[in-house]
């Protein structure tokens, strides 16, 4: 009887091993799920506060590649009538013509045909010395838009490159932990089968120390 007995508390144990198992088992599965809604979460909300740089970045990019097509603001070459068009240009040009009518008219030949060779010998020399200067300014304006945009474009890229990172070490982190809770849950029905396996054996020496009993 003590067999039985020892075989009786022995499948009680082995109840009690494989339910604790599979209780431990359950809680880690768990604990994944939370580990892998809380890594989510953090990816989502690195997104959203790099979204706003991304999307500069690409705005940017669109009007730096619509500069740099055919017909393009930086693909313009510059045009020689451009100094016409030059408010510093016209201002200086302005001020100088007035400054030699003002000569002229002091000395009463303001009419005279010296007075009006005098003005144009003067507007084409300040445009000769100033086409230089309207030019190099040209060129400025064009590198300053050029360099706004395209640090624009390079802080959209950064701030993607950041979130692709981010994506990957989560998917990672993910992958990792499904594997976990799949090896927890694994070893629980592992354990449980154990315990059946055990049981059932358990049992057969009752029956066969029963039967053996009435032999």
């Amino acid at each position: 009887m003590s067999f039985i007995g020892n075989a009786v508390g022995s499948i009680t144990g082995s109840n009690k091993q494989a339910k604790a198992a599979q209780e431990a088992s359950n809680q880690q599965y768990e604990a994944t799920k939370y580990a892998t809604d809380q890594q989510k979460q953090m990816f989502d909300e690195v997104r959203k506060d790099q979204q706003p740089y991304m999307q500069a970045g690409y705005d940017a990019l669109k009007q730096l590649m619509g500069g740099m097509g055919q017909n393009g603001q930086f693909m313009q070459a510059y045009n020689g009538q451009d100094i016409y068009n030059d408010p510093s240009y016209k201002f200086r040009l302005n001020q100088g013509l007035d400054a030699v009518q003002g000569g002229a008219a002091a000395q009463g030949w303001l009419l005279s045909g010296a007075t009006q060779k005098a003005l144009n010998d003067y507007a084409q020399n300040f445009a000769s010395q100033e086409y230089q200067n309207a030019y190099n300014r040209y060129n400025a304006d064009q590198t300053n838009q050029y360099n706004r945009l395209s640090n624009l474009v390079g802080l959209g890229q950064s701030a993607a490159a950041g979130v692709g990172n981010a994506g990957m070490q989560t998917g990672q982190a993910i992958a990792n932990n499904t594997m976990a809770g799949a090896n927890a849950q694994a070893a629980g029905t592992i354990a449980a089968g154990n315990k059946t396996a055990n049981n059932f054996n358990n049992l057969l020496g009752i029956g066969t120390a029963v039967a053996g009993m009435f032999i």
